[in-house]
């Protein structure tokens, strides 16, 4: 996997976050329909569905955590604040208390780390 994947995938996991949460309330809301008209079918279909493609989200979400989870700090507290709780990197700069640009280095940084333990997983 090269550089500009590695990052595409953690612009992805921020979309698939959010795309996740909607998801869920979907199935929430289709949980609800079928308390009420529990002999309708569609209502059952409607609901595999949708907690087929929150499978397959949660799946894809939890390999991009277990690989956050696998960097050393400062890299990890970065990747973490900027694709899981979605903070911009001025934000990220003021609560570590680096200059902006240090966190772009940084998150530069920690991308080619990712980009390492990825390519690593693939050859073996």
């Amino acid at each position: 996997m090269n550089r500009e994947e590695v990052k595409n995938m953690l612009e992805e996991y921020w979309y698939d976050n959010q795309y996740l949460k909607e998801k869920t309330k979907e199935v929430e809301k289709i949980t609800a329909m079928m308390i009420k008209n529990p002999n309708l079918e569609i209502y059952q279909v409607s609901k595999k569905q949708e907690e087929e493609i929150l499978f397959k989200l949660l799946a894809k979400k939890k390999r991009i955590d277990e690989l956050i989870e696998r960097l050393n700090q400062p890299y990890r507290i970065i990747m973490y604040l900027k694709y899981i709780t979605f903070l911009t990197f001025d934000q990220i700069a003021d609560q570590m208390n680096y200059s902006t640009k240090r966190i772009y280095q940084l998150h530069s940084e920690g991308v080619n780390k990712l980009q390492e333990l990825i390519n690593n997983e693939n050859s073996i």
